[in-house]
């Protein structure tokens, strides 16, 4: 009986373990995308800064824009979430198309 009540105590912390993982990823994921967006956003209207930090409810994302042609601005991204979880992407965005047109993450 004992032994059950170890397996199912064992499963139920690496299911909450998994769970917090999965929600952390999610975060960044969202984090990450909204920034991008907001970034394209502000450019296409020409009104970016060349750095700067976007702050949300659980972290935030500082960006830093460098360009690589006429016709190509790069956007790198650094995401903190105030768990201590860290991520870095890249966006080129066209500004004949007005959009993003590839995206990078590094890990």
């Amino acid at each position: 009986m004992s032994f059950f009540l170890l397996i199912l105590t064992e499963q139920h912390i690496a299911e909450k373990k998994f769970a917090k993982e999965t929600n952390s990823i999610r975060l960044q994921e969202y984090y990450m995308l909204c920034s991008i967006k907001e970034a394209e956003h502000l450019l296409r209207e020409g009104n970016l800064p060349a750095s700067g930090l976007l702050y949300y409810k659980f972290g935030k994302v500082g960006f830093l824009t460098q360009s690589l042609s006429a016709n190509v601005d790069e956007v790198t991204f650094t995401l903190e979430l105030d768990s201590g979880e860290k991520g870095v992407g890249f966006g080129q965005y066209d500004k004949e198309k007005g959009m993003m047109i590839k995206w990078r993450e590094k890990n």
